[in-house]
């Protein structure tokens, strides 16, 4: 029985890091993707309860839309965000403001979904 030793040593490394390398950096890259959506995923909780916040002491709808925009503004990645608000009628109704964004992922080619929604609807009462 033959040993194996020498060059042919050499050659299962190099076949088991051409295994290897690819899937460590796509298991790197979903890590970074993750990443992104949980960051912009914060922005988007925080910009709703700014917006629902000003709604709080000026109920007016396109008021609160510009103040959860502010509050989002120096997010760093190239999302586009959209705002709904309905405005309390009155003492003790909720002021609500709707967040969403359509969030590109890295990884979209290869999980075959461009973009994942998130969104998040935050809600106080007028006093």
């Amino acid at each position: 029985m033959k040993r194996i030793t020498g060059q042919c040593g050499k050659g299962f490394s190099l076949v088991e890091m051409v295994v290897v390398v690819p899937l460590l950096l796509l298991v790197m890259a979903g890590v970074v993707d993750l990443g992104r959506a949980y960051f912009v995923s914060i922005k988007v909780i925080d910009a709703a309860r700014a917006g629902a916040r000003y709604g709080v002491t000026n109920p007016v709808g396109a008021e609160m839309c510009a103040s959860a925009m502010a509050e989002a503004e120096n997010l760093p990645l190239s999302v586009t965000l959209s705002c709904s608000a309905n405005p309390g009628t009155g003492s003790g109704t909720p002021a609500k403001v709707t967040v969403l964004c359509n969030f590109p992922m890295i990884m979209g080619d290869v999980l075959g979904v461009s973009s994942i929604p998130i969104s998040h609807t935050a809600a106080f009462r007028v006093r």
